[in-house]
């Protein structure tokens, strides 16, 4: 069964092979899978090489993985390494604890955990939705490490004030069947990977195109133990719910100072705002008079155009990259004992 998950995967994933190696059109570039330890267990993640000075670090969004780079960073400047970790919960990460609620706060203190690990007095961070938004997070609480900030299809806090504390009862409800079903450690449903495509696709609201689900599901699935032939997601089912509290928008537009470091961003004309759109106005609107090295673009495309058709958004990225990286990156790079084999990563998820 690991053989024949093992072979499915290579096969569905077309453009990657046992070493490691992701094309677009002529440019070839190469990764190695790497693992962080953390007291709960490890993050786990793609080391984009090259690898012998700090990379720029990047995240993914809700309930996705570092798989949602895999089209973006081969088109990009490739004397700067990019590290893509799976935040935990997600991808081969280690779930966080029974018991243990997912507070996006928890994610940024798990940013810093990173950057302590390797000890870089600068970060730069690449982020998407709410991974984008994490690293705003960040860049506000620590503003004196990060030397550049690219932050795609999420930038501020979301805010959602209207029936708050119903919210809150129903995510807290939520939250406990979700560790429930975890603790009776049952198989959940199970499809065939065309199935999971299509799942997926309808699950992001088909932000993500059919055939690009697969970067996703190649570190979000294991192979049924039931079912031959058919596979189950992996994810912890406890990120799907919501948060309990949130930033006030008061105090997101009290923190838009703090924010110093060149910062790009853009956005999809084919999104729309998720909370109101006034608040993320009035905070683009500060954003643009208090940081002189921000920029914004508009894109042609779903909320997950770097991965359906990354040429849209990788030229301005590249440009911004190239502009600012002016801070050494000498130290930092990838640690012994770091690597996991290729072969070895079908024995983890199963």
């Amino acid at each position: 069964m690991i053989t024949q998950f093992k072979n499915t995967l290579l096969t569905t994933v077309q453009q990657l092979n046992k070493n490691g190696k992701r094309l677009f059109g002529h440019r070839l570039r190469t990764y190695e899978e790497i693992r962080i330890p953390v007291p709960w267990g490890y993050i786990a993640g793609k080391w984009w090489n090259p690898q012998n000075k700090r990379p720029i670090l990047a995240i993914h969004g809700w309930q996705d993985n570092s798989g949602t780079f895999d089209l973006l960073i081969p088109q990009l400047p490739p004397d700067i390494g990019i590290l893509a970790v799976d935040f935990p919960g997600h991808g081969l990460s280690s779930p966080l604890p029974p018991g243990i609620f997912y507070h996006p706060i928890d994610s940024v203190i798990t940013l810093r955990r990173i950057t302590k690990y390797f000890n870089w007095e600068k970060v730069s961070l690449l982020g998407h939705s709410l991974g984008a938004i994490l690293c705003y997070v960040y860049s506000t609480l620590y503003p004196n490490t990060v030397d550049f900030l690219i932050c795609m299809e999420g930038l501020k806090p979301l805010v959602f004030e209207e029936k708050k504390l119903d919210r809150m009862i129903k995510n807290a409800e939520q939250f406990l069947k979700y560790d429930e079903m975890l603790l009776q450690n049952k198989e959940p449903p199970a499809y065939t990977f065309d199935e999971m495509e299509k799942i997926l696709h309808e699950a992001s609201k088909k932000s993500i195109n059919v055939d690009k689900c697969k970067y996703i599901l190649e570190r979000n699935v294991v192979p049924s133990q039931r079912e031959p032939n058919k596979y189950h997601f992996s994810r912890d089912l406890r990120l799907k719910v919501g948060p309990l509290l949130d930033i006030p928008q008061k105090d997101s537009i009290a923190n838009v100072p703090n924010c110093t470091c060149p910062l790009l961003f853009y956005k999809c004309m084919g999104t729309s705002y998720v909370e109101k759109k006034e608040h993320a106005l009035e905070f683009l609107d500060l954003l643009t008079k208090h940081n002189k090295n921000f920029e914004s673009h508009s894109v042609d495309g779903t909320h997950h155009v770097h991965l359906n058709n990354p040429e849209r958004v990788s030229g301005f990225i590249s440009i911004f990259i190239n502009k600012y990286n002016v801070y050494d990156r000498s130290k930092g790079g990838i640690k012994d004992g770091m690597r996991v084999k290729r072969e070895n990563l079908v024995d983890v998820l199963s």
